[in-house]
């Protein structure tokens, strides 16, 4: 029992030591991770707290410049990158610079008539409406002159009355006219009856009285053919005012007839109808217009002129028009007519020009563009006007000196002639040929470099640009036309001779990754380039940081071998 009583002391004994020193081990070990992780934690404080120091340094030295008295172009200088700044450019051709002014004009009509009753009456057979077409002497309407038709008998019968009273009075002018002749037969006679018996009275061969009775009968005679005379004298009279009732019964009568002809309303002009100011079963009069009606077979363009722009317009200058929102061929005429007075209020001058309108497509009242055409240079040297800019108060351009990666801009001042649009004729410090920066020179400055991108901020070299030099740079994975994942990327690149297409064993390829920015330098990312056991091959690794298009650049230059070549990718 004791013995076994000492064993297990024994037992106990070892294991507390045991556990004692595993504790010891434990607590050592403790120690040496804190005192390790203590000096790295002191090491790297005081690391980037002298960084920190010398950001202030520079930051307080930074912080003493003036930024208000440095030049945009010293600010740039300050501020700027080494990357190019990315533009877009025209390249200067001679073209057709039309020196115009353009104003919003309106469509009339080349004739509007309105169309007037001629008597009053009710309408009937009334269908005409706005926008029917209608032709010149076409029946529009007819009114209802039942009363007229009255009139018109009765003009005509009150005629043939009056006309039967004059004959029946000729006849009695006539018969007057005979009785006066046969009185004076007798009267011939009696006197030489007279002149008879005076003879006889003084030959005794008669009495005295018989004498007188012979004499007194001429005196009788001569009476009654007096007042045969007046008789006819009044019938004449009477037979005229008789003639003048006639004439005037008749022209009564053809008034009807003529009024009776207005019942029937004509189309005095072929045309439109534009408006119908009258409705069927209405009771017009003369004055009171039923219809409008606009000749559209040719138009007339109106547009209010400023004063200043109307000097060098005449007739015969061309003009040439647009109806916004339509996909109408323009409208060429020439100025027909400049209205003699300007507005007071506008001080505008009214320009028109005649133009045919096939189709009659243009109506009366819409909106239109009309470019009025002062001169023309048919091989103008011209920009955008968003080109130029102003410097030390004179106009200027940027223009590209040099190409790819030599591209730098130049500014250039130049003398503007007339503007037409969105254009400036350049007269003198501009040739064909030279390449015209129109965007992105907000940020340029004397001799900067700059990288030509279209309107998509693509660069203006094709996606995969012809190999230069004697070498040829391939992309074996991925292809152009492949689109590859935004993040890490690894591309494998293979170069050749330009002749033989056999890899040549070159040890080293320049290659940079960029993306166009815009408005803005292009963004640059990490590459690393190694070159693969197979000849003229090479691997790079590289970091797509955004979607969209990636530009690979890769050159070699060597004593032997010179080329370059650039590649697009699309990041997805």
């Amino acid at each position: 029992m004791e013995s076994n009583s000492m064993s297990d002391g024994s037992e106990i004994s070892n294991s507390s030591d045991t556990k004692s020193q595993f504790r010891l081990v434990s607590s050592l070990i403790g120690f040496g991770v804190f005192a390790l992780l203590s000096s790295s934690i002191w090491l790297a404080v005081r690391h980037f707290g002298n960084r920190a120091m010398a950001g202030t340094e520079q930051g307080d030295s930074m912080a003493g410049m003036d930024h208000s008295k440095m030049s945009h172009d010293e600010m740039m200088t300050v501020q700027g990158a080494f990357n190019a700044v990315p533009v877009q450019v025209e390249t200067v051709q001679p073209r057709l610079l039309k020196q115009a002014v353009k104003y919003t004009g309106t469509v009339y009509p080349y004739t509007e008539v309105t169309v007037y009753p001629r008597i009053a009456g009710q309408l009937r057979n009334y269908g005409i409406y706005p926008g029917d077409r209608v032709r010149k002497g076409q029946l529009l309407a007819q009114l209802d002159a039942s009363e007229r038709r009255t009139q018109l008998m009765e003009a005509q019968s009150e005629t043939e009355v009056m006309q039967k009273m004059v004959t029946a009075n000729e006849m009695q002018i006539q018969e007057q006219a005979r009785e006066i002749s046969r009185m004076k037969a007798e009267l011939d006679y009696i006197q030489l009856k007279a002149k008879r018996f005076k003879s006889l009275v003084a030959g005794g061969a008669i009495s005295q009285n018989d004498y007188d009775v012979v004499s007194s009968e001429v005196s009788a005679k001569e009476a009654a053919i007096s007042g045969a005379k007046i008789k006819l004298v009044r019938m004449q009279a009477e037979i005229r005012r008789d003639r003048a009732k006639v004439g005037q019964s008749q022209a009564k009568a053809d008034t009807a007839i003529v009024l009776e002809g207005y019942t029937d309303i004509i189309a005095p002009v072929t045309g439109i109808v534009q408006a119908r100011m009258a409705d069927p079963g209405v009771v017009v009069r003369p004055g009171m217009g039923i219809l409008k009606i606009g000749d559209y077979s040719r138009v007339r363009l109106r547009a209010n002129i400023a004063q200043a722009d109307a000097m060098g317009i005449m007739r015969g200058t061309r003009v040439m028009a647009t109806v916004p929102g339509t996909k109408m061929t323009p409208i060429r005429g020439e100025v027909s007519s400049i209205f003699p007075d300007a507005n007071p209020q506008t001080r505008t001058i009214t320009v028109e020009a005649i133009v045919n309108n096939p189709g009659e497509r243009l109506l009366a009242g819409q909106f239109l563009e009309m470019q009025v055409i002062k001169d023309s240079n048919p091989a103008a040297i011209s920009v955008p006007q968003l080109a130029l800019h102003t410097f030390q108060g004179k106009p200027a351009i940027w223009i590209v000196q040099g190409s790819g990666d030599a591209a730098m801009a130049t500014r250039r001042v130049v003398k503007r002639g007339v503007s037409s649009g969105d254009r400036v004729e350049i007269i003198t410090g501009l040739k064909a040929g030279e390449q015209v920066i129109t965007s992105g020179f907000s940020r340029l400055l004397e001799g900067k470099k700059v990288a030509m991108v279209d309107t998509a901020d693509k660069s203006v070299a094709s996606l995969n640009q012809v190999d230069q030099g004697n070498v040829v740079i391939e992309l074996v994975s991925p292809t152009a036309q492949e689109q590859v994942k935004a993040g890490a990327a690894e591309l494998t690149l293979q170069v050749l001779d330009k002749q033989s297409k056999s890899p040549i064993p070159v040890k080293q390829l320049d290659v940079d990754v960029t993306m166009p920015m815009k408005n803005m330098a292009p963004m640059t990312t990490m590459v690393d380039v190694k070159a693969l056991p197979k000849p003229g091959q090479f691997r790079v690794k590289t970091h797509f940081g955004m979607k969209g298009d990636w530009i690979i650049k890769t050159q070699i230059k060597t004593s032997e071998h010179s080329g370059r070549k650039q590649f697009t990718l699309t990041a997805r």
